[in-house]
């Protein structure tokens, strides 16, 4: 990159890490394009890429205020990307393998199966809805965004103990709740 490409990104960068929304639009039209190649390459879909690269920058945003100046923003958003996509095809794997758990091949759930799995998931928005508000967050970020403890501190402005706490708590709490439904659901 030319010195006053990099000049240019660093007084964004500066400009961001104040709130100013001018520098973020021009750092998102400057890297959009090269982020979104990127994106496409590891996951291989356009739209997911897409998805992908909005969803870096929101993160950016996020995170505007802590914003060292001797980092590249650059860098932190290609390495946003390649984590999120890691996440991604990881998240896609586990929810892919667990389709596959739950159904024999090549034959489909039987209608028994499909409503068991359709109250057993309305149960579970019903439970996690009555969780305290931080401990439903802290575990929806965990486990349906993907994000690790030390990401979900950050994200809800708490020390990553606590988030370990809300987290343990939560799942407890629906262990609990779905043991009392059935308690032979959660025997091997």
């Amino acid at each position: 990159m030319a010195e006053t490409e990099q000049e240019t990104l660093e007084g964004w960068s500066q400009r961001l890490k104040h709130s100013d929304r001018s520098a973020f639009s021009a750092l998102f039209s400057a890297l959009y394009p090269s982020l979104l190649w990127y994106a496409r390459r590891l996951a291989g879909d356009e739209d997911t890429a897409s998805d992908i690269v909005q969803d870096a920058f929101i993160r950016l945003w996020d995170r505007r205020m802590s914003i060292d100046p001797s980092r590249s923003v650059q860098a932190f958003l290609y390495i946003t990307v390649r984590n999120l996509t890691h996440n991604h095809e990881r998240n896609t794997r586990t929810r892919q393998a667990l389709l596959e758990s739950m159904n024999e091949p090549g034959k489909p759930p039987g209608p028994d199966e499909t409503l068991n799995v359709r109250l057993l998931g309305q149960h579970l928005r019903q439970w996690m809805d009555e969780l305290p508000d931080r401990r439903r967050e802290a575990f929806e970020l965990s486990r349906f965004c993907g994000l690790t403890h030390h990401e979900i501190a950050s994200v809800m402005g708490l020390s990553t103990h606590t988030v370990d706490k809300h987290i343990t708590h939560a799942l407890k709490q629906l262990r609990q709740r779905l043991d009392a439904l059935d308690p032979d659901l959660l025997r091997p």
